[in-house]
Order: C-alpha cells, then sequence, then structure tokens
C-alpha cells in the first residue's frame, strides 16, 4: 500500500478518513480501485486492507486519509468467501486465469463424502503462499519472480478456517463457502481439497462476501466511484472496527 500526504478534494473542508467498502469486480487489481478513489478524492493517501486477486471479486476495503494508519487493524478481520472449484485439472497459478499444468481423473463423489472431506479443513491449517501472491520475498512479491521463471517459495503459515460449507456439487465442480481468518488463501485451500478428493483443482471463480462486520450488500460499485462526488464518497466513510470486538466478525451463516 503506498502512502503519501494527503491533499483535500476542491469543495471539502477537510480531508476525508474512513473506510469505503467497494464490491471489487473480476479483472481489476486492488491497486487499480485505489487509484480510482485517489483521482475521485483529489488525494494520495488512499490504500486498502486484504488484497484481492484480479479474478477475485467482491468486498475490498478501501482506507481513506488517517484510516491508512489503521490498516493492520483492518486486514486482521475474519473473512467469509464463497468459490467455484473446478476439478480434475490444476493450473500454475490455482485460478482459472493460469496456465493448466496438470489433468487428473474426477473419481466418483457423493455430497456426503464432500461434505466431510471439506469439514476436515475447520481449525487451524497450514498453508503455504501461493508462488502467485503478493507475499514478498528477498523484497520483491512472489508474483514478481514467478513471471520471470524464478518461483520462490514463501514460508508456510498457520490460519483458521471457522466454517466450511458445501453449496452445490457436480461431476466436475464445487461450490462451497468458508469464513476465515485473515491471510487464509483459498487458491491452496481450494488445491488441497481437490487432493484429497482423489484429484486436481483450480477455483474457477472466487467471491469475497463480507470482511468483519462489512458486508457485500454494503459495497459501492466501481462505476459509482468513477462518477460519484467527493463529498458523496466522502460520505460513504465508515469508521474503523476493531476486530478484537465481538460484534465486528460474523462467522454464523446468513
Amino acid at each position: 500500500m503506498t502512502v503519501g500526504h494527503a491533499t483535500p478534494s476542491p469543495g471539502l473542508p477537510d480531508a476525508p478518513s474512513g473506510i469505503l467498502v467497494v464490491n471489487k469486480p473480476r479483472g481489476m487489481t486492488s491497486h487499480d480501485v485505489v487509484q480510482v478513489v485517489r483521482r475521485r478524492l483529489g488525494m494520495r493517501r488512499v490504500g486498502h486492507a486484504g488484497t484481492l486477486d484480479p479474478m477475485a471479486e467482491g468486498v475490498l476495503l478501501v482506507l481513506v486519509g488517517k484510516a491508512t494508519k489503521d490498516q493492520r487493524e483492518a486486514q486482521a478481520h475474519r473473512k467469509r468467501y464463497e468459490a467455484i472449484l473446478a476439478l480434475g485439472s490444476q493450473t500454475d497459478t490455482g485460478d482459472a486465469w493460469g496456465r493448466i499444468v496438470q489433468h487428473r481423473a474426477i473419481p466418483p463423489l457423493s455430497r456426503d463424502d464432500v461434505e466431510s472431506i471439506l469439514g476436515t479443513f475447520v481449525g487451524r491449517i497450514t498453508q503455504r503462499p501461493p508462488v502467485f501472491s503478493a507475499v514478498k520475498v528477498r523484497g520483491r512479491p512472489l508474483y514478481w519472480w514467478a513471471r520471470r521463471g524464478v518461483p520462490l517459495q514463501a514460508a508456510c503459515r498457520t490460519v483458521e478456517v471457522f466454517e466450511a460449507k458445501l453449496l452445490a456439487l457436480r461431476e466436475d465442480e464445487l461450490r462451497f463457502e468458508v469464513a476465515c481468518s485473515s491471510g487464509t488463501y483459498l487458491r491452496s485451500l481450494g488445491e488441497a481439497l481437490a487432493d484429497r478428493l482423489g484429484t486436481v483443482g483450480h477455483l474457477r471463480e472466487l467471491r469475497r462476501l463480507s470482511v468483519g462486520p462489512w458486508e457485500l450488500s454494503q459495497a459501492h460499485e466501481v462505476e459509482w466511484l468513477r462518477h460519484g462526488s467527493p463529498e458523496a464518497l466522502g460520505a460513504a466513510l465508515h469508521a474503523v472496527a476493531h476486530p478484537a470486538h465481538a460484534s465486528a466478525d460474523r462467522t454464523a451463516w446468513a
């Protein structure tokens, strides 16, 4: 996240500060969304908390003004995702935007079997960040190295899955929902799930449904950001919520 000095936008007596909840669309990077907000507000002191991959969509927290100092607190909230896992093919990125590197037959799967195996991921688990991720090694993001043919690995990390449920099952894909801690990689979780099901897989779709108390239903579309007035964007800002507060993190299913 790049943070500079705030410059109030014309017509705003004070530099705005707070969290803007955005529905990031597929195809945009998290930084792209930050740039839209910077241009609209006429200020540099804008960042984000909790990167979403370009192929992913959903809730992205954009931090404005003094709220950029609370990036760590904003990132620490529990998150909820809905994902579609394509079975039988693995990609180098772990998602649908990568190059297929392996095919494997899909064994017959019953809903009971998939639900049982999905349940084994609930709790504290160890993950290694994907080689195509923003985790920095030797001062560069892993994806920077991977794109140059030097796929480095980051250290494993412990994350927590609070709840996981199967939403739909087809012959070659399944849709599931997960509530998890900050730092959980759904691409890695999807690959591990496919492996335990006796095949390989990659995420075909990924949508972040919530970050702490902020839900997708509250999120503003990027087109609204592009055309809304600076005053409207300022009025849409939320105060930073601290994840230590029980009311801030919702893990129960709607």
